[in-house]
């Protein structure tokens, strides 16, 4: 027999075989003032037999339960049917048990009475329609139960779902963004430097190429982010020649901490476009990245004209704002701010974990 028909089948019996062992101490117990008194075993012979014959009709009574449900414009027509089937359910168990236990009962060897039949009936018919409606009360929550769990995991699947989708419609507002700036950035160049435009291009290639690798991915690791962002300073000093410094702070041990994908592209590009390239002599970017206990810290730095009051976020930051929150909650932050020194830090700051870890973070 399967494992799981072994289950159901413990799950039935085995309410009633305790049932019954508790109806055997009773009887015992009650029966010890009598004249005649029974013995342990034959209370609890007598009464597991009887509770055996309802884990019997248990599967049928489940049966009809969710056949005739008590739900619906049917209910009182359903009721009516379970009472009968009450009915008849309490009189045959307790004809069975009579006829294999009652020794003193209507089917004795002398004679058969209707009037010994009834009164023998009537001493448990109570306790038998007590017992199928029991039976119906538990078919009916447990019928409940699992709908409501099914619910439940259907709405965790739902939810899934969705929070995938907004983060990928948020990436993917990140690449048509990118794409514009850069194509914007070679037709600048193109009939000024050919050589560099042809350059850019040739950059953008490899960009594009790496970013379809990782297209589908929301999480990848540190040291490929940056293999990304290398690319894309490629082209940004293309155009800005001597004007843009790079200088990158990346600890060793987190190289192989995941990060969402096209994490620093909208941080670096922030302060490209509205920090260094307002000015003249162009400036310096420092892009930095460390672990903090269970923390990963993401910074990047510039020395260019810091934050103004009226500033509003892009569509760069705000995809990246939008990704943290779906994949970290409250987990994660995102702040930027003018630095004493001049020019604006932007700092991420999100769980640490690797692909190689067991609790590596995934999407909320």
């Amino acid at each position: 027999m399967k494992p799981e028909r072994l289950r159901s089948l413990a799950a039935v019996v085995g309410p009633w075989v305790l049932f019954g062992i508790y109806s055997g101490a009773e009887t015992h117990y009650r029966s010890s003032f009598s004249k005649k008194p029974h013995s342990w075993g034959e209370s609890l012979t007598a009464e597991t037999a009887y509770t055996l014959l309802w884990a019997a009709l248990t599967p049928v009574v489940m049966r009809l339960a969710r056949r005739f449900r008590i739900e619906g414009g049917r209910a009182w027509r359903n009721v009516g049917l379970h009472a009968i089937a009450s009915v008849v359910c309490s009189l045959a168990t307790k004809t069975i048990w009579d006829l294999f236990f009652e020794r003193s009962g209507p089917w004795t060897i002398t004679s058969f009475s209707w009037t010994k039949y009834f009164l023998s009936m009537s001493m448990v018919f109570t306790e038998g329609i007590f017992l199928y409606w029991l039976i119906i009360l538990f078919t009916c929550a447990y019928d409940y139960y699992r709908k409501y769990e099914t619910s439940l995991v259907q709405a965790s699947s739902l939810q899934t779902q969705l929070v995938q989708a907004q983060l990928q419609a948020l990436k993917m507002q990140l690449h048509p963004h990118f794409l514009f700036n850069a194509l914007h950035s070679v037709s600048a160049l193109i009939h000024e430097d050919a050589e560099g435009a042809d350059r850019m291009i040739a950059r953008l290639s490899d960009l594009l190429r790496l970013s379809l690798e990782t297209g589908g991915a929301q999480l990848v690791p540190l040291h490929q982010e940056l293999r990304f962002l290398n690319l894309y300073l490629e082209i940004e000093k293309t155009r800005f020649e001597e004007r843009l410094a790079v200088r990158f702070d990346i600890e060793p041990e987190a190289e192989e901490a995941l990060v969402p994908n096209l994490v620093f592209q909208p941080l670096v590009e922030n302060s490209i476009r509205h920090g260094l390239a307002p000015r003249i002599g162009g400036g310096c970017i420092h892009v930095e990245a460390k672990r903090d206990g269970r923390k990963l810290l993401l910074r990047v730095t510039d020395n260019g004209n810091g934050l103004s009051e009226e500033g509003r976020e892009g569509i760069g930051l705000g995809a990246t704002r939008g990704r943290l929150e779906r994949l970290y909650g409250d987990e994660q932050s995102l702040l930027l701010r003018n630095v004493r020194s001049g020019g604006v830090e932007a700092l991420i700051t999100i769980p640490f974990a690797t692909s190689t870890e067991d609790d590596a973070h995934e999407p909320n």
